[in-house]
């Protein structure tokens, strides 16, 4: 660095007295007018390595994400099923509270058999196996309850015919 300075400082008067040659000006302003716009986007040789390696842990991103949503999908289904009995049980219990307003009108003897009938139709968890699929284990859930729930209905009206007759005879 030392030489390059010595030898301008030592020809300095030389570099300055000569004129530049012919076309230097257009040749210096072309190149600072390049050096002045905006740079193209252009790859570089290691930009396909850089592509590989996104495309790859985009690939493997994909890959964890659906492993965590079964694992999701476990939970929430648990939590569907749950829904399912909750929500046959709560119209369970709202068809048994309609019946047993139905049972005021008639004879004890016959309202003590119903009520026994009614208390067998609540269901036991434990007949539903464990070994069933998720789905499976809905349906089942929802045809126990529907078919005590249409029973209930079919008890009704003849709740309801019953009561009707007696009010017509009295």
């Amino acid at each position: 660095m030392k030489n390059i300075e010595k030898k301008i400082s030592e020809n300095l008067n030389e570099i300055f007295a000569s004129k530049p040659e012919q076309g230097h000006r257009e040749r210096f302003t072309a190149k600072l007018s390049l050096m002045q716009k905006p740079k193209r986007f252009t790859l570089k040789p290691y930009s396909a390595y850089i592509a590989a390696a996104a495309a790859v842990a985009v690939f493997a991103f994909f890959i964890f994400k659906t492993d965590t949503d079964e694992n999701n999908y476990t939970a929430s289904s648990d939590i569907r099923i749950a829904e399912v009995k909750q929500y046959y049980a709560m119209q369970l219990n709202e068809e048994i509270d309609a019946t047993k307003k139905l049972l005021k009108n008639i004879d004890e003897q016959y309202r003590n058999e119903i009520l026994g009938d009614i208390k067998l139709m609540e269901i036991d968890e434990n007949k539903i196996p464990n070994t069933l699929d998720d789905e499976r284990k809905a349906a089942l859930i929802v045809s126990i309850y529907s078919r005590k729930i249409e029973s209930l209905h079919h008890l009704q009206n003849n709740l309801l015919a019953c009561n009707n007759d007696k009010l017509l005879t009295q």
